[in-house]
């Protein structure tokens, strides 16, 4: 085996044994805190792979709208004009065909995105703190000539499926056309439970 060896060494180049040996010479042993390291009987796995830190998730900004959003997500389904999950079908066949009492109306031409939400809900609160089952809200149709649905029309619906009014309303159709058609609707209101 030395004699392997030896015939490696003697493989090198005069040039290259020249260099080999000019290197060899300006080699110092350094001290680092590695030795400390292992005098403290640990060691140090040299060929381990270098591992990166983990990177942060990028904070991303929330707009209010998102947030807002978020807060008030509810729990329950979200509600469309038809879907009266919350009541059942004979209630439904009653409040799609405009058959069942209506105890309050709700006009809402004439107000602004902001005073229509406020007066919506405290109209809806007030309906199920009092006991009333059925109330028609109108929306108005839009702008017929241009053929652009209306603002409210189509806001109220998502209304109702944020907090606090999707706690009051158990579902909600387009009115029959003696009561205002697709330009409003009928809103069944939860009976109220009294905590006893």
């Amino acid at each position: 085996m030395a004699n392997k060896k030896r015939s490696r060494r003697s493989a090198l180049s005069v040039e290259d044994q020249a260099l080999w040996e000019h290197v060899t010479q300006s080699v110092r042993r350094v001290q680092t805190d590695l030795m400390s390291v292992s005098s403290q009987n640990q060691t140090l796995e040299l060929n381990e792979p270098i591992r990166k830190r983990a990177s942060k998730p990028k904070k991303t900004r929330t707009s209010p709208t998102q947030l807002a959003s978020k807060q008030f997500k509810p729990s329950v389904p979200s509600m469309s004009h038809g879907d009266t999950s919350g009541m059942d079908r004979r209630t439904t066949q009653k409040l799609k065909r405009g058959k069942l009492d209506i105890e309050g109306t709700l006009d809402l031409h004439g107000y602004t995105q902001t005073k229509a939400h406020q007066a919506l809900s405290r109209f809806l609160q007030t309906g199920y703190e009092t006991g009333r089952r059925t109330v028609l809200i109108i929306t108005g149709k839009g702008d017929r000539l241009g053929g652009r649905p209306g603002i409210l029309k189509e806001a109220v619906p998502g209304w109702f499926n944020e907090t606090p009014m999707r706690q009051w309303v158990a579902g909600f159709s387009y009115a029959a056309p003696k009561d205002g058609g697709n330009g409003a609707l009928y809103v069944r209101i939860k009976r109220r439970r009294d905590k006893s």
